[in-house]
């Protein structure tokens, strides 16, 4: 009786034969792809590993590296993912991979081969954020030594997480994909110069690449006009502003960000209504305006928003001219409130948008103005 009870508990503590241990993984990281220069698909992998891997206590950018580059070279995404994992003791696992960098001369070429990839694997996660590396290749990103963490993969993510460009998932990209009246974008990363002092290269994420209907790049927004855009878009959040008035300059850190969007059809013309909203905090104000006296305050606050206005007209209007692109979503508002005529417009859209009349309402509203209300004064200011 003791010995079969001995063998009993022996089995339940054992645990499952056919069940994978957590050493058993390679765990994929960040995934970069490229075009070779013989026109082959190039798929990059930043592996962890486990011997050099380090706590983020002890700080990013150790002389052993937490991780390793593998590159493969091939015709398809899978073979190239088979390519790697023959490279491996261990198995890939993709559950834990944050980011994806799309070199930009493949993304010029075109990513519909790729992203029907993404869709069908089951272990990829949506929510993995995906770039555009801006005038270089993605495997490059991936070979960073990052002072700020041992994964320049994650690096990416938190840096356009905190730049405010959008945080754009895989997922976002494949939901505007699958509809007529917007078209794709990514936030563009890229490598900032470093001098031969530094030890570590930064990854900067300030620009924006658009893309048509095949999921072709046909160009990029940088600095203020991709914030724009992604205001527009409506996922712009918050953001810091400096504008130049007759008076000087003043500062706002703006949040709250909202955007809404209203069509009509007016006299066979198609006019499109942005009005885009939010409150501010006075950071510098350089101009002579008190702002907590609200008379002064007021017409401070409508000359920002008219001068916001129109350069935000001015970018919806470039991209309308120079790339016909609806990265905005404009069509898909026509598709809300005009379904039957949207039926009319949807197969010619990137003919129609650029024909569409737009102007840009900004109510911004400074609610909080610091400490003090006007500035400091001079020298030669003070009686």
């Amino acid at each position: 009786m003791s010995l079969i009870l001995w063998i009993a508990l022996t089995m339940l503590i054992s645990g499952c034969w056919d069940r994978n241990e957590i050493n058993d993984y390679a765990f994929w990281i960040g995934t970069a792809l490229d075009l070779s220069e013989s026109g082959k698909l190039q798929k990059s992998a930043q592996v962890a590993v486990p011997a050099n891997f380090k706590s983020t206590k002890g700080g990013g950018g150790s002389e052993q590296r937490a991780n390793i580059v593998l590159t493969a070279t091939g015709t398809s995404i899978v073979d190239l993912t088979q390519q790697i994992q023959d490279k491996l003791p261990r198995r890939v696992f993709l559950g834990q991979r944050r980011s994806i960098f799309i070199g930009e001369k493949l993304a010029k070429k075109g990513l519909v081969d790729i992203m029907d990839q993404f869709t069908r694997n089951t272990d990829t996660r949506m929510r993995t954020d995906i770039f555009v590396v801006n005038n270089g290749e993605g495997k490059d990103i991936l070979k960073i030594n990052s002072p700020f963490n041992q994964f320049s993969a994650i690096v990416a993510v938190d840096q356009d997480r905190f730049c405010r460009l959008g945080d754009t998932a895989l997922r976002d990209v494949l939901l505007d994909v699958g509809r007529d009246g917007i078209r794709p974008s990514m936030p563009m990363v890229e490598i900032s110069p470093n001098s031969e002092q530094e030890k570590h290269e930064i990854i900067e994420v300030k620009s924006v690449a658009i893309f048509n209907k095949d999921l072709q790049m046909v160009g990029k927004v940088s600095g203020r006009e991709s914030l724009e855009m992604f205001w527009v878009k409506g996922v712009l959040k918050d953001q810091f502003l400096t504008e130049e008035t007759e008076e000087g300059s003043i500062s706002l850190y703006e949040s709250n960000l909202k955007r809404s969007i209203r069509t009509e059809f007016k006299d066979n013309k198609l006019k499109a209504y942005v009005k885009l909203e939010g409150t501010g905090r006075v950071l510098e104000n350089n101009t002579n305006t008190d702002i907590s006296v609200t008379a002064e305050r007021t017409p401070l606050e409508r000359k920002l928003n008219e001068i916001k206005a129109k350069k935000v007209e001015a970018t919806i209007k470039k991209m309308q001219l120079q790339y016909g692109q609806d990265v905005f979503g404009i069509g898909e508002e026509i598709h809300k409130e005009h379904p039957y005529r949207w039926k009319e417009l949807r197969n010619s859209w990137d003919q129609i948008f650029p024909t569409v009349e737009v102007s840009v309402n900004v109510k911004l509203k400074i609610q909080n103005m610091g400490n003090i209300g006007k500035r400091i004064p001079g020298i030669g200011e003070r009686t």
